[in-house]
């Protein structure tokens, strides 16, 4: 969803350890940070998962794969707490 929200193949985002700098760059709708910021919660909004997660403080240097795996933290956590 987040890959459909920058206008990027999903193919070209995930999996290839890509800086958050070089995703803002090859979409061509995310002009900045907050552009990049914009899609992710709006993906979790649309997973209704928004309120399981909490943004993580991260930075363009980041890679999307650093990203997804703090989401992803984020999300393991809160099953775990909920269970």
């Amino acid at each position: 969803m987040v890959a459909r929200r920058l206008a990027l193949p999903e193919a070209e985002l995930y999996g290839r350890s890509l800086p958050l700098s070089r995703v803002v760059a090859l979409s061509p709708v995310a002009s900045n940070s907050v552009d990049l910021v914009e899609a992710v919660a709006g993906a979790l909004a649309e997973l209704d998962l928004d309120e399981q997660v909490e943004l993580p403080a991260i930075t363009l240097d980041h890679t999307v794969d650093e990203l997804m795996s703090q989401v992803r933290q984020q999300l393991e956590l809160a099953r775990t707490l909920s269970a």
